[in-house]
């Protein structure tokens, strides 16, 4: 019988990439107005940043920290880092903590979960400070009985010890939880590793190419309507 299920964030329980979108136009509108480059300039050089903090650090929680983004994009622009790079930080994750809410149906299904006494975890690739700041602005802070970072962790999905660090907090075996997660290498296979079951969430809907490969493995669901129907027929019933 399952007894939690845990919960990639990014982009499972919430749409990150319509946010980071625009998280980015906004930092953009801050750096152009302030020091005066063109968007092309600033979208150069804050592309050049991400690709540089992830080819120095590797897989490690520290390449996902926007604000070592934002300092190497000022000193790709030849700017003074300490100028403006609070002010980028701030206004990237402010556009987050301001507008961030569940998938509709997702509030249900938490609920739902905790009628039958099923626990939740969650598991994500960043930094946990800002992860935290995610889950209090989603509403969450009752909801979450675990919470395990790349950052804590020291690996990255799909990394056995991420996956098993939740479980380890939880107190349960492999085949007691259910993964939930919207990348299919990272999260799928990962969590299948371990001896998880697992629950691919495409909210916008999976490649045709990876689906037949999926099927084997795991369950797809387009919304949280239909996962919460998967999850109380084929999983909580059968166990």
């Amino acid at each position: 019988m399952i007894k939690a299920v845990i919960f990639d964030l990014d982009g499972t329980l919430y749409d990150y990439n319509t946010l980071e979108k625009e998280a980015f136009e906004r930092v953009g509108v801050l750096v152009r107005e302030r020091i005066g480059v063109t968007e092309e300039q600033y979208e150069e050089a804050f592309g050049r940043a991400r690709k540089e903090v992830k080819r120095i650090l590797g897989e490690v929680a520290a390449s996902h920290n926007r604000m070592l983004y934002c300092q190497k994009t000022m000193e790709f622009l030849d700017i003074r880092p300490l100028y403006l790079t609070l002010e980028m930080y701030e206004t990237y994750w402010g556009t987050f903590l301001d507008q961030m809410k569940l998938y509709p149906g997702g509030r249900e299904f938490l609920d739902a979960l905790h009628d039958e006494n099923i626990r939740v975890g969650i598991c994500s690739d960043m930094v946990t400070q800002i992860q935290h700041r995610k889950l209090l602005a989603l509403g969450l802070q009752d909801d979450v009985d675990c919470l395990v970072t790349s950052e804590e962790a020291g690996v990255e999905k799909p990394s056995p010890g991420i996956f098993e660090r939740c479980l380890k907090k939880l107190r349960i075996a492999p085949e007691e939880a259910c993964f939930v997660g919207d990348k299919y290498e990272r999260d799928i296979e990962g969590a299948v590793a371990v001896g998880m079951r697992a629950i691919w969430f495409c909210p916008e809907g999976a490649e045709d190419a990876q689906r037949s490969e999926a099927e084997k493995i795991c369950d797809i669901v387009p919304d949280y309507d239909t996962l919460r129907e998967i999850f109380f027929s084929k999983i909580l019933v059968k166990g």
